[in-house]
């Protein structure tokens, strides 16, 4: 193959002049996506950067980057972000319009294995709820799993829909320095980010056609039409009929814009609880002198505020009563309460055992090491080791709870061990992984940020995954955290044809 240089000579003599691609190699630092070994583009990204560079130029890009952010604002693709004054204020989600690239042959390999990875990960929580084998063949210690905060009791031996307590999932993956996808993380509760997965694509055909020249996309506009079949799959065994609503908190969640973007592209009902009676036996969804039976509820808030009559009882968005519907049969809440024990950061570890117990087969995708310090050995290691690891709060999420020991303060590390000392089953850690950068568009020019890619996988009668993800991106060159919210954006990922060399 010849270098980058020549080719893109080919088609433009003064290529040599862009030199901030010699300066953006040496801040991608042998980390980078789009480039080899060599520092030369990767032969699917070759016509990527000579468009960047040549074809279409930075000023382009950067008014193609405004039109994008003007087509969010209108569009109303927003993140509520707190401001670190105890209040929460609404943004334009951050997007770079330079797309990922992601190979097919790579990521068939990332949907058998995911797949496999939650098709285990849902027979794990059946059997929790039920016989237990995995706990009496030790396998996973019971108190792990038994005191577990995403382990709820009223879950015991309630039966659902074909056995699938989980059906909308997503798995934060990283690209290590081997150039290998590993799972750093689970999400079985409410993976949120599919919105924007679908939103950057639409904007990205609107403002950069040209991009779409060269390279084709396989298609991702499907998604919201799996997602409702995946509901119909999982309707209640009872229910002559299935009618699919969308349970959100309110306009002031966070996640709010992807609730009422899924509700809308599904042609479903977005509800509040206040919107919902039961009646009879079965819940309703009155509009003026009509009601709807609800069968099949697609719940975006958490667990614990769906009935005040089971759960928290101070919950104002939740409905007495709908639990009970649950476990009677006559409605289906997706996904389920207490399906959280798969994704417990702490559960975590156990995964590939987990794999091996339900399967029989070797993990297609591997995890990220890690140390659980409610085990004294791998306590006193991480202890040790802090200023070497990454130290996560077992029952937090979205980058809070976290310490980044190779750039944390020496006080923020003695808290931390501190926090361990006081309760070391709400901890793991692990090696801090120097995942993959890609090409971002940054004042004026292109530098490289880490990311991230958060696939989504349902599960119904058969197992559907769209081709690509949300790719997070890390808004500070400095950062390894790439989490909504704490200010991260995104890019559109494409999965394209394998490029003949």
């Amino acid at each position: 193959m010849a270098s980058f240089s020549s080719t893109a000579n080919k088609a433009n003599p003064h290529f040599s002049q862009f030199s901030f691609f010699d300066q953006y190699k040496s801040l991608a630092d042998g980390q980078d996506e789009s480039l080899d070994i060599l520092g030369n583009p990767k032969i699917e990204y070759q016509s990527l950067w000579e468009m960047i560079l040549s074809r279409v130029g930075i000023e382009k890009l950067m008014m193609a980057q405004k039109k994008a952010f003007y087509r969010y604002k209108q569009l109303g693709v927003t993140f509520s972000l707190k401001n670190g004054k105890e209040k929460t204020e609404d943004r334009i989600f951050p997007f770079d319009v330079i797309p990922r690239l992601i190979v097919k042959r790579e990521w068939e390999k990332i949907k058998k294995g995911l797949i496999q990875r939650l098709t285990a990960l849902n027979l794990f929580v059946e059997d929790v709820y039920h016989k237990q084998r995995i706990l009496k063949d030790k396998v996973i210690p019971g108190e792990l799993v038994l005191n577990s905060s995403g382990f709820v009791e009223q879950m015991v031996g309630l039966d659902v829909p074909r056995g699938i307590y989980a059906a909308v999932c997503g798995c934060d993956l990283l690209k290590d320095q081997k150039g290998n996808f590993i799972v750093l993380e689970d999400n079985l509760r409410i993976p949120s980010g599919v919105s924007y997965m679908l939103s950057a694509r639409m904007v990205l055909k609107e403002c950069c056609p040209f991009f779409f020249s060269s390279q084709r996309p396989l298609p991702i506009q499907s998604y919201p039409k799996a997602l409702l079949e995946t509901f119909l799959d999982l309707h209640p065994p009872g229910c002559p009929q299935s009618q699919v609503a969308v349970l959100t908190p309110g306009p002031y969640n966070s996640a709010y814009f992807e609730h009422s973007f899924l509700a809308n592209q599904m042609g479903t009902a977005l509800v509040e609880s206040k919107e919902l009676r039961i009646e009879n036996g079965k819940l309703y969804l009155k509009a003026g002198k009509t009601k709807k039976n609800i069968t099949v509820l697609y719940r975006r808030i958490e667990e614990g505020f769906l009935d005040p009559e089971v759960f928290r009882p101070d919950s104002l968005i939740g409905l007495k009563g709908l639990f009970r519907l649950y476990r009677e049969g006559k409605l289906n809440i997706i996904n389920a309460p207490g399906c959280g024990i798969g994704d417990d950061k702490a559960i975590y570890s156990f995964v590939p055992q987990i794999i091996r117990y339900y399967l029989g087969e070797e993990p297609i995708l591997h995890n990220v090491e890690t140390y659980c310090c409610f085990n004294p050995k791998e306590k006193s290691y991480v202890l040790e080791k802090i200023e070497q690891l990454v130290v996560k709060e077992v029952s937090q999420s979205g980058g809070y709870g976290m310490l980044i020991g190779p750039v944390s303060s020496s006080r923020q590390r003695e808290e931390f061990k501190q926090k361990i000392l006081a309760n070391p089953q709400n901890y793991i850690a692990q090696p801090l992984v120097w995942f993959s950068k890609l090409p971002c568009l940054v004042d004026g020019t292109v530098e490289p940020r880490r990311v991230d890619l958060r696939p989504f996988v349902l599960l119904g009668k058969e197992p559907r995954v769209v081709p690509g993800g949300l790719t997070r991106v890390a808004i500070d060159s400095q950062s390894f955290v790439v989490n909504s919210s704490q200010g991260g954006g995104s890019k559109d990922s494409w999965v394209i044809e394998d490029e003949k060399r």
